[in-house]
């Protein structure tokens, strides 16, 4: 006997498989061109903005952030919608759109049509590196903390050859790595976009196998707002003319690492680059508080405090949706919304911070508040928090399968789920709710049958898993068919 399936299975179980090389190669220079093209955006694009008009990057990120968060909402509630077609139509359309009317906004001295077409530009590179974390996926967790790392070392030392470069030309690799990093990884985006919810959304799953999805305001993703809070000051403090300062002195640590995640035999770990992070950051805002050091110093730190983070949040945000597909969408979504919205704070306190520079006293008050606010965040919030064992708890969406063999008969179901029901003390319309789900119905089925809300039904099935000390669908399921 085989339960009805509410959901498909997820495709995490193919992540285990080695990836073909030409696959890694693809996902690593897509996920290079994704930081790239964000350093190129602060770098090359920012600063031509603010002869026509000085909030352009602000109304761009704003517009950015908004456009992540209502993704992230729309595809847990609405995969149907982002098919792979819609989905890569709309990232290179806003993208060459953008690219196109910024350009104009900018040699035309525009103000309005330059911040349509920066705001238009910042929400194509936000669905571009959606795309490429979700082409990622198919990597296994090895060769995925390979690829990251790498990318993030290449995409580091490529600063130095934009720094050469004119800036028409810095603008117009601006405007291209993205597409090409849509194009180097459509092959492996577009099957997981394009798989078919059987029934219900990552919403609907979620009440029947909580297990399987991470809350919108889970502990992760509050630390990748907080600490992308940091990258956005990293970016702009001691900036010159609005431009971020290059540290290329954070090369060497960053290739060190990579050298050792290639050929340590030991499974990538983000909680150490979680702990790497937090020292290069804590050390680089001491170091801050003294006058007398050279802010070149300042700046490797920082970047290195970053840099770690960055690949962290790469590397975590791709596992999770490695971990269950059906959630992968409005999990990458939310979490570039996040880094966005915390980049976004980060990028205006770091210029605020560079309007105190005159004063030493209040630069070395703000360093301080900021190193006192990551350590306490980190002894009274973190201190129990793992990265990898929040994705190791991550379980993927199966089947719900009848253990039951054909020497074995059972009594009605409805049988069972009385007797259970009477001795947990479910109440009338849990004992309703609670048979349809020991015969497999899913949420949407439980709606439309007993014309309730969703959030009704969800209040129920958390009250019966709770009374039955069960965590996910296939539990409740094994549950009634143990009733003998």
């Amino acid at each position: 006997m085989v339960a009805a399936f509410p959901h498909t299975a997820s495709a995490s179980a193919s992540t285990t498989a080695p990836a073909h090389p030409l696959r890694f190669l693809a996902c690593t220079l897509a996920l290079a061109g994704s930081f790239v093209g964000y350093w190129l955006l602060n770098y090359s694009a920012f600063p031509l903005f603010d002869p026509v008009y000085f909030w352009t990057r602000e109304a761009s990120a704003v517009v950015g952030g908004i456009t992540l968060t209502a993704l992230a909402f729309a595809s847990y509630w609405h995969p149907g919608l982002f098919t792979s077609r819609r989905f890569f139509a709309a990232a290179v359309s806003t993208m060459i759109a953008g690219s196109l009317v910024m350009t104009a906004g900018i040699f035309a001295s525009l103000p309005a049509v330059l911040v349509c077409g920066a705001a238009l530009v910042t929400v194509g590179t936000g669905l571009a590196n959606i795309i490429v974390g979700i082409g990622c996926i198919g990597l296994d967790m090895r060769r995925l903390g390979i690829s990251v790392t790498a990318a993030y070392v290449l995409a580091y030392a490529l600063r130095g050859v934009f720094a050469l470069l004119p800036w028409e030309a810095n603008l117009v690799l601006f405007c291209f790595i993205p597409l090409l990093t849509v194009t180097l990884v459509a092959p492996y985006a577009r099957p997981l976009l394009d798989q078919v919810y059987a029934e219900g959304s990552p919403a609907q799953a979620a009440v029947t196998a909580p297990s399987s999805f991470l809350p919108f305001g889970h502990q992760l993703f509050v630390t990748l707002l907080l600490f992308r809070f940091i990258y956005g000051y990293t970016l702009t403090f001691g900036e010159v003319g609005r431009v971020p300062l290059l540290a290329l002195g954070a090369l060497a640590p960053l290739v060190l690492v990579l050298g050792y995640v290639v050929l340590s035999r030991k499974p990538f770990s983000p909680d150490a680059f979680f702990q790497l992070s937090i020292l290069c950051s804590v050390a680089g805002f001491l170091v801050l508080s003294i006058a007398t050091v050279n802010g070149t110093l300042i700046s490797t730190l920082l970047s290195c405090g970053t840099g770690f983070f960055e690949i962290l949040m790469y590397f975590v945000l791709i596992a999770l949706g490695a971990k269950n597909t059906v959630s992968a969408l409005p999990m990458l979504a939310w979490g570039n919304a996040m880094a966005s919205w915390g980049t976004l704070l980060g990028a205006n306190f770091g210029r605020f911070t560079n309007e105190m520079t005159a004063d030493a006293t209040m630069t070395s008050i703000i360093s301080a508040c900021i190193v006192f606010g990551i350590v306490a965040y980190v002894v009274l919030v973190q201190k129990s928090f793992s990265f990898s064992h929040t994705i190791q708890g991550i379980k993927p969406l199966t089947p719900l399968v009848s253990t039951r063999t054909a020497d074995s008969p059972l009594s009605p179901v409805a049988d069972r789920c009385a007797t259970i029901g009477a001795t947990s003390g479910l109440t009338d319309r849990e004992q309703e709710i609670f048979e349809y789900l020991a015969r497999g119905r899913n949420v949407r089925f439980i709606q439309d049958e007993l014309t309730v809300s969703y959030n009704t039904v969800k209040t129920h099935v958390s009250h019966i898993y709770a009374k039955l000390d069960v965590h996910s669908h296939q539990e409740l399921i094994d549950l009634v068919e143990r009733q003998g």
